[in-house]
């Protein structure tokens, strides 16, 4: 018997994909791990660990860089790991409120225009025109 898991008992065992744990590994999220003289990676406890916490980052909405930061974290003294963690959080937030904003702004203007669509007479959609007249003008055509 072996020490370690294979990538497919590691991968049932945390409800991932063997190409996400490749993946993870390419990226440098997971170090390489040994192999056995068959060539077949074999995974320990560490490994487990350092994939549950990517993956519990992964559900707070941190990207790749986020998560590498956070498992470079990990050999600081817990303060100042707790402060950089924080610095993270707070700039992943701001982030997202940036894309909120931009979303809010975006869904107010597909409401105006269906609105517009909306309360028009049969047949003669204001936004159609708006649209057909943007594309001709993109292609070098005139408007009639």
């Amino acid at each position: 018997m072996s020490d370690g898991l294979k990538i497919g008992e590691l991968a049932d065992r945390l409800g991932v994909s063997r190409d996400a744990l490749r993946f993870y590994e390419r990226v440098g999220l997971l170090p390489p791990p040994p192999r056995t003289a068959a060539g077949h990676r074999l995974y320990g406890e560490e490994d487990v660990h350092r994939l549950e916490l990517i993956r519990r980052s992964q559900h707070l909405g941190l990207t790749l860089d986020d998560i590498r930061a956070l498992l470079l974290l990990r050999d600081l003294p817990e303060q100042e790991a707790c402060g950089q963690i924080s610095a993270r959080l707070r700039a992943r937030i701001e982030a997202i409120d940036q894309q909120l904003s931009t979303l809010q702004a975006f869904r107010s203007r597909l409401a105006e225009e269906l609105a517009l669509c909306e309360g028009a007479v049969p047949g003669s959609c204001p936004l159609e025109q708006r649209l057909m007249n943007a594309a001709e003008l993109s292609d070098g055509r005139e408007r009639k």
